[in-house]
């Protein structure tokens, strides 16, 4: 029997087009960018390729963006970066933060520097007048993720920014999960750091963006987590992976293509599931996520009665699911992000999350959800 894969919030399968693109670039564009002969100068244009797109992908320019090993580099790049110029700062991000982000706020803090954890609402949100109530005069950062890798909750980053941006706070937005479904602009967002990795969008892994705006970059640079050959304008040393960030290239501009047509697919599929889960009494559920227009298309996040999720899923051989972020399942700990938002300890531990992509069919959305609604069965009691 078929695997049904329904954790894209996890990871995405790389695209057949990227991955053509790829294998023809460790062929011919196997030398080091940095190089000053022939063949290293034809890598360093398809990188510079590479980062036009994306520029164009996040509406920044292309002396913005750096490449990562991914976003959570990026993120300690951005936050620690910004942190290291101002010494004992104010950090403020929020309680369903990323791992990435929350884990590098807790070690500034142990390191001398003040952090506020904003709470969020019942369905993950903050709001920009929370912000505003807790910027002080020597708040450094503000990070706030543009949607959640549980949830689905969109945050609203515009409004945030016009917070931010009149107090002279550099404002950080981990978009990893929100920039294939969203479109982004950096200057409508008024963001002035900006990460994302490419294997959430259909790219390779160990590759991601950071974008950094000149505005914040010309006041000071950033401090750089590495210090080596002084690549991306030394901010991040190492040897560029030429051949991912061209598959990283590709995979933003297919985003761009079929965003629009993806989006509304994928609302449907979710529907789809739902509506098959729903005609089946065997597994009563409650929704954790959201549907509407302030939640990610493609994700969904439910808890079903009575059920232990993690055993659960060792009945559910044939679909490929998650209790969580993928970041955190070996820790084996409840969900910070549902224990965010106040959901109690019971509906935490029978809770699943799911999400649809660009090659999930109809059909697969229909038999996952009478897979789930099959092994959530209770088993036979034995005399």
């Amino acid at each position: 029997m078929r695997t049904i894969y329904l954790d894209h919030q996890a990871t995405t399968p790389m695209d057949p087009a990227v991955m053509e693109v790829m294998q023809a670039a460790y062929t011919q564009y196997f030398a080091n960018p940095a190089s000053p002969h022939a063949a290293g100068v034809r890598a360093f244009r398809e990188v510079e390729r590479a980062r036009s797109a994306v520029a164009r992908f996040v509406g920044g320019a292309r002396s913005e963006i750096y490449f990562t090993s991914g976003a959570t580099e990026a993120n300690n790049i951005a936050i620690k970066g910004i942190a290291g110029r101002c010494p004992g700062g104010h950090i403020v991000t929020t309680a369903t933060e990323h791992k990435s982000v929350l884990d590098t706020c807790a070690y500034l803090r142990e390191a001398g520097y003040s952090v506020t954890v904003l709470p969020v609402d019942a369905q993950g949100r903050v709001t920009a007048e929370q912000v505003a109530s807790h910027l002080r005069d020597d708040t450094v950062l503000v990070s706030v993720m543009l949607a959640n890798n549980e949830i689905g909750t969109i945050q609203p980053i515009a409004e945030i920014g016009r917070v931010t941006r009149p107090a002279g706070v550099p404002l950080h937005c981990d978009a990893t999960q929100g920039v294939g479904s969203l479109a982004v602009d950096v200057t409508e967002l008024g963001v002035d750091l900006l990460t994302f990795s490419g294997h959430k969008i259909y790219g390779p892994r160990g590759i991601g963006a950071l974008y950094i705006s000149n505005r914040l970059t010309d006041m000071t640079p950033l401090a750089p987590l590495m210090h080596g050959g002084g690549q991306e304008r030394g901010l991040r040393a190492g040897t560029l992976n030429t051949a991912a960030i061209i598959g990283l290239g590709t995979a933003v501009t297919l985003v761009e293509e079929v965003r629009g047509k993806e989006t509304r697919r994928l609302e449907r599929l979710r529907d789809t599931f739902l509506a098959e889960l729903a005609a089946s009494s065997r597994a009563p559920f409650r929704l954790n996520s959201g549907s509407g227009p302030g939640f990610l298309p493609h994700a969904l996040n439910l808890s079903l009665k009575g059920v232990d999720a993690q055993e659960l899923l060792l009945r559910l051989a044939d679909l490929a699911i998650s209790t969580g972020s993928a970041c955190n399942s070996s820790a084996q700990e409840p969900s910070h992000v549902l224990r965010a938002i106040g959901l109690p300890p019971e509906r935490i531990k029978g809770s699943i999350r799911l999400s649809f992509g660009r090659f999930t069919e109809e059909s697969d959305a229909i038999d996952a959800a009478r897979y789930l609604a099959e092994a959530a069965l209770p088993e036979p009691a034995i005399d």
